[in-house]
């Protein structure tokens, strides 16, 4: 679906006097295939070997618009037949072969230095050099093969035509043929005789031999002709017959060996027709096409270097006298040949080995052009609603015409194909009105033609393009490019023989009169496109990336930009919110810019619409850019993230993945559809989400509810965004909704789409949304479903709740929760058939188990049993259930039941004491019924006037709470229900002994004071066993005569002062030497103990903390790389895994890698493999640090809670005159203290990144937290609160 587009051109005329050896008196001399021109690729430089008046030969050099005569050359200008010029680029020199057998060399940095390199004597008849310029091929006067390396040693000879058949035999089976038939061997003879004398050389045969390449150099054919026939035989590169090609009738001279290897060609020039014929390299043939009737002869076939494009040397009649030398420019797509352009040049060609599109020729009026070209599809820009979205394909004379908005044909076939009397040159569409008009510029570069073509919306609507008029450009321009930016305007874009590159403004009068109303002398350009989204501007790039828009008015040229690089695919658009055009264009090199800035560095085509810029990457994705974001620091971030060439959700509308190799045709410019090009050159039609969101917002936005409707239906949009992007004009619009949907069918669709869920904020959030503008709202919308079906169910009950029955009972079907009893009733009404096609389509939205407990919740037994006589379930079972249920006399009763069997269990609760208050025997059943159901609350508050039967509950309440050892609770509801003995026992268990107690002791309580001692007892021991040895001491002394034990209990505790207290209350002093002071003794030994071994720990894991942290983190992690040998497999896709983060920035890499389930579950494995050992805190381990730390912070705290033990300790140490004891555990802690307090701030201040596994099974550090100012922090071990001296010290124990 592309044309060739001539870019720019180079013309370089050579001076008067001198003329291209080889073309002399304005004439070419076709039998002399050799053009005298070669190229050097590195310096961009032309080298020609010209003749003058006085017959010497000299090498000219062409650079720059410059021609400068070079070295003279020791043989005749006239005389001389070239059999080869080529530039050798690691020689830097000049190679020329003539037919008489000299080879000269000639130095490229030497000033006229010309060798004699060595002459054949039998001459050469052609020569050619290998594509990597280490063989040269030479043909002989002998007809002989002669292969040289570069430095022109000779490696074989032989002739040409020895041996019969190559490595590469063909085997033609040929069955079903007449020749395969048996018919005697004097017959096959016979036959044999008759084909060798058929074939003839074809009378326009130059009688010259040829040698073509292969692209890698590793094989090369000759044409040459043999026994009165032409042959091509294909070579080795070490000199080996490979195969001959097959013989064909009228096989001409030509021959061109594609670079890409598949196919060589040649032509064949049969009575009825003349063909370009292709042979594979075993010699077999394979497919030809033909040439235009209008070719005369053929004179040379040439490829370019990528093989995209077949350039054909011929006479060809252009409607003159005579007919004239042409460059006919072919390719092929979908294994069809389109004549892309004729070049009407009258020479020889050459292509560029490095560009593939630019082209080297020599005329023989003795000028050398450089001609640049460009592949570029012909499509429709115009965004109108009667815009055909169509596509123009130039095939020679014919124009393939497919308006994409109702028809999609695929290439090579078209919709319509236009008839013109010249092959086109360059082909552009309207910029006005509904852009579907076109203009076409003809081969002799003046002739315009017009067409115009009306609006279809389908192919039996449509018509064919229609020729409205046909124009001559006035003046001496050569035309290469035209641009329609109004009715009565084309801008011009050539050469002018007398004023060089210009711009030519014509005005086209109502009655086709031409006249030129500007004419601008521009610096050298390439471009020149009328864009439709800049209001018909039209855009001139220059060479140098510079962009001009021609004014409207004045026809003056005005710089806009200056693009990076030439882009010679460029439009432009301009922002509806301050008019600022923005330039969009793609370079050679896929690099694509708005205006200065990258957007994407990989971009292989692009369409800009009015809203949004369309781009295919070479990474096979498909992107979108809205055309307001198209802003510097948008454009920058496209950019910088496009290395990251995966989609990032399931819900990216920017992007989406596409073939591999697919370009873009065209993008609809209002509608949502994108037609690619695939690599082989079929065409698909997609919709990307992207644009079917637009086109679905823009009709919402419209008020055209049913078109978005459809829309969203029928490319799986969730419903969802219909009402989330107009809610606030949509809640209020129902009325209208429903009128212009008028479906039931479709309202059904949408309303059970529907979520709590703003979809405009998570799986539609959009392209265009401005971060700054969108108002911040939650992603969850409370009550939404359920507000959308009360309002939409009224709308629907005012417009037909008839007709609308279904969608009504959708909606109530759909709301949170389900309300399908209120569905239920809206059936009552109903007739018989009515009902039951209700009851169906309800029992379609929803389980027929849930309609039937809904039918049965509403006590309506009939309906339960319409219900159920749908359901699948057994007729004895539900039968028999509705018949028990049936059979109760009592309402309440039947409803309690109904309830329970539901599980509505608080509301079966206040029908059975509704049943209860009638019938007092059914109190047991109550009771029953509470515990079963845990629902005692709900009962306490049914009886709460009823003083009995709210005893009985709470009790049965406090059972229910015992049960659960919820004591506090439990002794309360006995409490309430005044069971005292269950209250006191439950205090008691609840650790509360003063109620307890309190309770016990109170008059009227039923204990006495035997009981109330045996509930001393009990409390004490439960607070013992919970280590409240000084509440549960304080029970004993209060309501025992334990003196002894409460003494012990408290020595256990430790709690010296108040067991001194107490011994000294209790006349006790026995006690003090009998059970405190040993207790005192002991504790000090164990005090001294823990002392000793926190700060040896203490000072262990110091010291190791200390050796880790002098080891850079890199070394640990790959030491633990090393040891991780079961996991080699695991994380063999990352090189080196130390390089992925920095022990400064703790940042590290996106490295990612495919896994298989196999993979991950040895990952899952290594995982929590790797957890233990972080618990662990192996040594040497990438976790040890972190281990380390948190190990430091818990003997902290142990130190911190031994403060009031060492204090408490020492006071009463010295109570018993011990000092030196006292003294000792002081000092002891003191030590420790110190310790703890130098080293914390070194421990915890400065502690590294903290290390985990990660997705890939490798280390990596763990992500950063985010703190209340938004900054990014490491995440570490928070630092404990250190011991404070004021808490355990006693200064006159302290020596310093």
């Amino acid at each position: 679906m592309r044309n060739l587009t001539i870019l720019s051109e180079t013309a370089v005329a050579v001076p008067e006097g001198f003329y291209f050896v080889g073309e002399k008196d304005g004439k070419l001399d076709d039998r002399r295939p050799t053009p005298a021109v070669c190229v050097d690729v590195t310096t961009k430089t032309a080298y020609a070997i010209v003749g003058d008046a006085h017959d010497s030969a000299y090498v000219a050099k062409i650079q720059s618009d410059q021609f400068v005569l070079g070295a003279p050359l020791p043989f005749s200008a006239s005389s001389a037949a070239l059999s080869g010029v080529q530039c050798l680029m690691e020689r830097e020199s000049l190679f020329v072969a003539l037919q008489s057998g000299d080879i000269f060399t000639i130095q490229l940095d030497a000033d006229k230095v010309v060798d004699l390199v060595g002459t054949v004597d039998p001459g050469i008849m052609a020569s050619s050099w290998s594509p990597d310029e280490e063989l040269l091929a030479l043909v002989t006067g002998e007809a002989k093969l002669l292969l040289m390396t570069q430095d022109f040693d000779v490696l074989d000879e032989f002739p040409l035509a020895q041996g019969e058949h190559g490595e590469e035999v063909p085997v033609a089976l040929g069955w079903g043929r007449k020749e395969t038939q048996y018919q005697g061997s004097s017959a096959v003879k016979a036959a044999a005789g008759s084909a060798l004398e058929e074939q003839q050389t074809p009378a326009d045969d130059d009688n010259c031999v040829r040698i073509s390449w292969r692209g890698d150099g590793a094989y090369f054919s000759i044409s040459f002709i043999r026994d009165n026939a032409r042959e091509i035989r294909v070579f080795s590169r070490e000199g080996k017959l490979h195969s001959i090609c097959e013989s064909i009738e009228a096989l001409e001279h030509t021959l061109c060996w594609r670079p890409s290897g598949k196919l060589i060609a040649a032509t064949q020039k049969l009575p009825h027709k003349h063909d370009v014929v292709f042979f594979e390299r075993n010699g077999l043939r394979h497919g030809e096409f033909t040439l235009r009737k209008a070719t005369r002869r053929v004179l040379d076939l040439s490829f370019n270097s990528d093989s995209s494009i077949l350039a054909v040397t011929a006479l060809v009649d252009t409607g003159k006298e005579q007919p004239e030398v042409c460059v006919e420019l072919w390719t092929d797509k979908n294994y069809h040949w389109y004549l892309k352009q004729e070049l009407r040049v009258s020479g020889h060609v050459l292509w560029d080995t490095e560009d593939p599109m630019f082209l080297h020729t020599i005329s023989s009026s003795g000028s050398y052009s450089g001609i640049r070209l460009h592949s570029a599809p012909a499509v429709a820009h115009v965004a109108s609603e009667e815009s055909n979205g169509a596509a123009c394909v130039v095939d020679g004379t014919q124009l393939l015409y497919t308006p994409f908005s109702y028809a999609n044909v695929p290439p090579p076939m078209a919709l319509y194909t236009v008839d013109m009397p010249l092959p086109a040159t360059h082909l552009t569409f309207a910029a006005f009105g509904s852009g579907n008009d076109f203009a076409v510029l003809l081969a002799d570069r003046r002739t315009v033609l017009f067409y115009e073509c009306k609006h279809a919306k389908t192919v039996r609507e449509g018509e064919p393009p229609k020729e409205v008029a046909r124009i001559s450009i006035p003046g001496d321009i050569s035309v290469r490019q035209i641009a329609w930016p109004a009715r009565d305007k084309l801008v011009c874009l050539g050469v002018s023989g007398s004023r060089g590159e210009m711009i030519s403004v014509v005005e086209i009068g109502s009655s086709g009169d031409v006249a030129v109303r500007k004419q601008l002398d521009v610096e050298r350009s390439v471009l020149v496109y009328a864009a439709p989204h800049a209001g018909g501007a039209v855009l001139v790039e220059g060479v140098t990336g510079i962009v001009s828009v021609l004014d409207r008015e004045t026809d003056e040229l005005s710089a806009v930009c200056k693009l990076p690089a030439v882009c010679p695919d460029i439009d432009a658009v301009c922002d509806v919110r301050d008019s600022a055009m923005t330039v969009v264009g793609r370079s050679e090199r896929n690099q694509l810019f708005a205006n200065d800035h990258l957007v994407s560095s990989a971009c292989s085509s692009f369409y800009l619409r009015s809203d949004l810029l369309v781009f295919t990457t070479t990474t096979h994705l498909v992107r979108f850019i809205p055309v307001i974001r198209l802003s510097t620091a948008f454009v920058d971030e496209a950019a910088a993230t496009e290395t990251n060439s995966g989609i990032g959700s399931k819900y990216d509308e920017s992007s989406r993945r596409v073939e591999r190799g697919s370009t873009i045709v065209l993008v609809s410019p209002v509608d949502d559809r994108v037609v690619f090009q695939m690599p082989r050159g079929n065409l698909e039609t997609v919709r990307p989400r992207a644009l079917v969101l637009a086109s679905v917002r823009k009709l919402l936005e419209a008020r055209q509810y049913r078109e978005a409707l459809i829309a969203c239906r029928v490319n799986r949009i969730d419903m969802n965004l219909i009402f989330d992007h107009i809610a606030d004009q949509l809640i209020d619009d129902f009325t209208e909704f429903v009128n212009q949907i008028d479906d039931p069918d479709l309202l059904n669709l949408f309303v059970s789409g529907l979520c709590d869920e703003d979809v405009t904020r998570t799986m539609y959030a959009g392209l265009a949304n401005d971060a700054d503008a969108v108002v911040q709202k939650p992603a969850s919308v409370d009550q939404k479903t359920t507000t959308i079906c009360r309002r939409l169910r009224k709308v629907l009950h005012n417009t037909g709740e008839k007709k609308y029955m279904r969608t009504i009972l959708t909606t109530y079907m759909c709301e949170k929760p389900a309300n399908i009893a209120s569905a239920l009733q809206m059936l009552a009404p109903l007739s018989t058939t009515e009902r039951d096609d209700a009851l169906t389509y309800l029992l379609f939205l929803s389980d027929v188990d849930t309609v039937y407990n809904a039918a049965l919740g509403l006590y309506d037994l009939p309906l339960a049993l319409l219900v159920a006589q749908r359901s699948q379930r057994d007729p004895r079972e539900y039968l028999v259930s509705l018949g028990t249920l049936n059979a109760i006399s009592s309402e309440e009763y039947r409803r309690f039941k109904i309830d329970s069997q539901l599980g509505r269990s608080h509301l079966a609760l206040e029908h059975l004491c509704e049943a209860y208050r009638a019938d007092s025997s059914l109190w047991d059943e109550v009771i029953e019924f509470v515990n079963e159901n845990g629902i005692h609350r709900h009962a306490l508050h049914i009886f709460v006037n009823d003083k009995q039967q709210h005893s009985d509950v709470c009790i049965e309440y406090g059972d229910h709470l015992a049960k659960g050892s919820d004591w506090t609770q439990a002794a309360a509801a006995y409490l309430l229900g005044n069971a005292t003995r269950q209250a006191v026992s439950a205090f008691v268990k609840a650790k509360d002994w003063r109620m307890a107690l309190a309770l016990a002791a109170a008059p009227g309580s039923g204990f006495n004071t035997q009981a109330v001692h045996d509930t001393a007892v009990e409390a004490s021991g439960v607070l013992a066993d919970r280590h409240l040895f000084m509440d549960a001491a304080a029970v004993l002394l209060e309501y025992t005569a334990e003196d002894e034990e409460a003494l012990s209990l408290l020595v256990k505790g430790k709690h010296w002062a108040e067991a001194l207290r107490t011994a000294r209350l209790k006349d006790r002093s026995d006690l003090i030497e009998t059970a405190v002071l040993p207790g005192i003794q002991s504790a000090y030994a164990d005090v001294g103990d823990d002392l000793d071994e926190i700060g040896e720990s203490f000072k262990a894991k110091v010291e190791r903390l200390r050796e880790l942290r002098a080891k850079p983190l890199e070394v640990l992690v790959e030491q633990h790389m090393e040891r991780a040998v079961p996991d080699v497999d695991v994380m063999s896709d990352t090189a080196s895994m130390a390089s992925q983060f920095s022990t400064f920035t703790a940042t590290v890499s996106n490295a990612s890698s495919q896994m298989t389930g196999s993979t991950a579950r040895r990952i899952s494995k290594s995982k929590r493999k790797e957890e233990r050992k972080r618990v662990r805190g192996k040594k040497g381990s990438i976790y040890e640090e972190s281990y380390l730390v948190d190990s430091i912070s818990k003997l902290i705290d142990r130190v911190r809670a031994a403060q009031t033990q060492v204090r408490e300790m020492s006071l009463a140490l010295v109570h018993f005159s011990l000092v030196s004891q006292a003294r000792e555990v002081q000092q002891k802690f003191r030590r420790l203290v110190s310790h703890v307090c130098k080293v914390g701030d070194w421990v915890f201040d400065e502690q590294r990144v903290q290390m985990q596994l990660g997705e890939n099974g490798v280390p990596e550090p763990i992500p950063a937290d985010t703190n209340e100012h938004g900054l990014a922090a490491q995440p570490k071990h928070p630092k404990p609160r250190m011991p404070r001296y004021d808490d355990w010290s006693i200064a006159s124990l302290l020596i310093d």
